[in-house]
């Protein structure tokens, strides 16, 4: 059972705060962040085991003056010549199934959006502590929205995306939809359905036939609803 509280007050609880584009001749810092976390490596690490030993010194402060340059400072050491190094470098320790690194993995900007939940197999919402809260990189047209996960063993990891709203958005009307009842407080996904007194249906439809399976909730009154815009299963960069 879905715990109330949890529910409650999502617009104040929980806010996107989105790291800022990487504009730096398109090199995207956070990216290069996230492997050397992930393969426990550093910048040195890849310096000393990509370039001769004499431009070590040189190379260091290439790639910093690259990473943290002003977008007006002269170009020399490239982006794209610094993503291809590093493409080579990190491949060497995928394992397991790990999917290829490319070099335009380390290139262009990046949104990245706030996960603030999951749904689950009820169709209900619960939303994470903060201390719970992680990122993904989303596309850029997403910038300042939020996402769930879901724990619904049919779509189990998949990401939805919406626009925090503080009303009842009509664009989510008869859509796939998030939406929270006024009186439990409870977020359900689901169709919703308005009706002619005002209120709503939360409905589970089929996404092969699209027939009415259940009703999720019957003739509540709605808080705030958003259409879901984009859905997909992330690979393990985007977290």
């Amino acid at each position: 059972m879905i715990n109330k509280k949890t529910t409650n007050k999502l617009k104040i609880i929980y806010k996107t705060i989105n790291m800022p584009d990487d504009q730096h001749d398109g090199f995207r810092k956070e990216g290069l962040d996230f492997l050397k976390h992930k393969f426990k490596k550093t910048t040195d690490d890849f310096i000393k085991d990509t370039y001769p030993k004499k431009d070590y010194a040189n190379m260091r402060v290439k790639i910093s003056r690259l990473i943290n340059k002003d977008p007006n400072s002269p170009h020399y050491f490239g982006a794209l010549e610094l993503a291809r190094d590093l493409s080579k470098y990190f491949n060497k320790f995928r394992t397991n199934g790990d999917h290829y690194i490319a070099p335009m993995f380390f290139l262009g900007e990046s949104t990245y959006v706030d996960i603030i939940g999951a749904s689950y197999s009820n169709a209900q919402v619960g939303l994470f502590k903060k201390s719970e809260i992680k990122k993904i990189a989303v596309p850029t047209r997403y910038n300042g929205y939020q996402a769930i996960t879901s724990k619904n063993p049919i779509s189990s990891g998949m990401i939805r995306l919406f626009k925090p709203r503080k009303l009842v958005s009509y664009t989510a009307d008869n859509m796939f939809s998030i939406a929270q009842d006024k009186k439990t407080r409870i977020i359900w996904v689901g169709f919703i359905e308005p009706k002619s007194n005002g209120k709503y249906d939360i409905l589970d439809k089929s996404s092969s036939t699209g027939k009415t399976i259940q009703t999720l909730a019957d003739n509540i009154d709605l808080t705030w609803s958003s259409k879901i815009e984009y859905s997909s299963f992330p690979q393990f960069w985007d977290y």
